[in-house]
């Protein structure tokens, strides 16, 4: 009988956070996102017995740091000098023997190595445990999480499927079947169901449990999700929480994984879906009351519909909250029409109320100096001959605010010359008044229709494990096969344009890191 007959009275359900890797060059913290706090919560408002665990820290008033967080294990099987963090394995089997279900959440991709060794090490211990998984990457990796010991994957947002599993285990009704966009294995062939509805009242979902995460330790450690230095009085560590106002993104860029999360087996997840203002008011008082006076808003969109963006600014003001810098900011969305024809113009009134709000740094993810590259690749987003991003800069930085692009290269078809104009729309913007600039190579994430493309083309290199892919790894290789241009002189090109660009010693002390890397 499969583990996923049985039926369970009171299933026990952990939501746990698997340990995690880095490379020594790259910044390591907390996971903190909040998949697993809003699952903990539709679970607990469901009436179901659940606890969430992450194992990186440990539990408080048990686990150390200095145990966790702070002691790196090599992982010499993976890759040079790749370390892991977290719980020992004995830790983290003392906390699971009590619970009938761990659910684990995988949404970054080079993190997939300790979630598969999770699953190994839980199944060898206890083959009797019922092992979930969600997230992006489980899903396009579903079956090399199956083969590592997961019973089920979650295949689109969780809160709604989740619930109807643990009630299955718990009377068999709904039948295993009818659970909604999971897959698992029966007989050794891989049977996925029909997909969930699409919620489109985000309010529906219950607010996620903060107040289940190690927040302390969280505050302990100090390295932000989404933040930087230098955002409380030095030697302060800021209280920190990140929430979602909304759900999705208009756009669907090729490596972002929203670009298929319309329509398959993820469903519509990717469509742009709203929290009212009410309910980020009562998610703000929530986090107030946690302690909470750092917020990191982690939206892929939030300044997608101006006239929410101005209510939830105004929503903000009222509250004495530092602002992280915003993710999901899009170049086109800081400009409007003028009115009197196409043209368009920086949307000062909107850089206004960021600024009064409590934003001080935006990261400008301009992509590319390229149009051809911009529409193939990053749906069109914005136009380079209609959005004059140096008047941008030059009125964001007499603002006050900490201005950073972000510019990608590597892409699979990119010429020189169009590498070529990226670096030089990057030299202008600085001097237009940046005050730094990344260059990333181009990842194909799974689960990403750049993945699919690469596979297609025979351009992913099959050396290429995911869990070596990841934007912050900023020094590595393209992982792109028969590239336009030769592989080394964009590796040099990229590095030599980052060091130039970026004067000061601590761009310099990262080029030289990553050199001897």
């Amino acid at each position: 009988m499969s583990v996923l007959d049985r039926r369970l009275r009171d299933p026990r359900i952990l939501c746990l956070y698997a340990p995690l890797q880095y490379y020594p060059d790259e910044v390591y913290r907390p996971d903190c996102s909040l998949a697993l706090p809003y699952l903990h919560a539709a679970l607990r408002t469901a009436g179901f017995d659940a606890d969430l665990l992450d194992t990186s820290i440990g539990r408080p008033g048990r686990d150390r740091l200095e145990d966790t967080f702070y002691r790196k294990e090599p992982m010499p099987e993976l890759g040079k000098d790749l370390f892991r963090i977290g719980l020992t394995p004995e830790r983290i089997l003392e906390e699971v023997e009590a619970f009938d279900v761990v659910a684990v959440s995988s949404i970054f991709t080079q993190q997939t190595a300790c979630c598969l060794d999770l699953a190994r090490l839980v199944k060898s211990a206890f083959p009797e445990k019922i092992l979930v998984a969600g997230g992006v990457n489980a899903r396009s990796l579903k079956e090399m999480f199956f083969d590592s010991g997961y019973d089920v994957v979650f295949l689109s947002e969780g809160e709604e499927p989740l619930v109807a599993f643990a009630e299955h285990l718990r009377s068999g009704t709904p039948a295993l079947d009818a659970v909604p966009s999971i897959g698992f294995r029966r007989d050794g062939r891989t049977v996925t169901t029909r997909g969930t509805r699409l919620v489109t009242d985000l309010d529906a979902y219950p607010m996620p449990s903060w107040d289940a995460l190690p927040n302390e330790q969280y505050w302990d450690i100090s390295v932000l999700w989404g933040g930087r230095e230098g955002w409380m009085d030095k030697g302060q560590k800021p209280h920190f929480a990140s929430i979602l106002t909304s759900r999705g993104c208009p756009y669907r860029c090729t490596y972002c994984h929203i670009s298929k999360e319309r329509g398959g087996e993820a469903g519509e997840i990717g469509d742009l879906r709203f929290h009212s203002v009410e309910r980020v008011e009562r998610e703000l008082d929530t986090l107030k009351g946690l302690g909470v006076d750092l917020v990191y808003i982690n939206d892929d969109s939030l300044l997608a519909w101006k006239h929410r963006v101005h209510q939830v600014l105004d929503l903000m003001q009222r509250y004495d909250f530092e602002l992280a810098d915003i993710n999901g900011v899009n170049i086109r969305h800081l400009f409007r029409r003028d009115g009197r024809s196409d043209r368009l113009v920086v949307d000062v009134e909107l850089l206004e109320h960021l600024h009064a709000a409590g934003f001080r740094r935006i990261g400008l993810p301009f992509e590319s100096g390229s149009q051809r590259v911009l529409d193939a690749y990053s749906t069109s987003k914005w136009r380079l001959d209609k959005c004059d991003v140096l008047e941008l800069v030059g009125v964001m930085r007499g603002m006050g605010f900490t201005i950073n692009g972000n510019f990608m290269v590597g892409y699979p078809d990119e010429t020189v010359e169009e590498l070529t104009r990226t670096f030089w729309l990057a030299r202008r913007a600085m001097d237009a008044g940046l005050h730094g600039c990344g260059f990333f190579m181009v990842q194909p994430f799974p689960g990403t229709v750049i993945y699919d493309q690469a596979v297609a083309n025979g351009q992913l290199d099959p050396a290429v494990r995911p869990d070596d892919m990841g934007f912050s790894k900023a020094q590595s290789p393209s992982p792109f096969r028969n590239l336009k241009i030769d592989p080394q002189v964009l590796h040099y090109s990229r590095n030599l344009a980052y060091a130039l660009l970026n004067r000061d010693q601590h761009s310099w002390l990262r080029l030289a890191e990553g050199a001897a890397g």
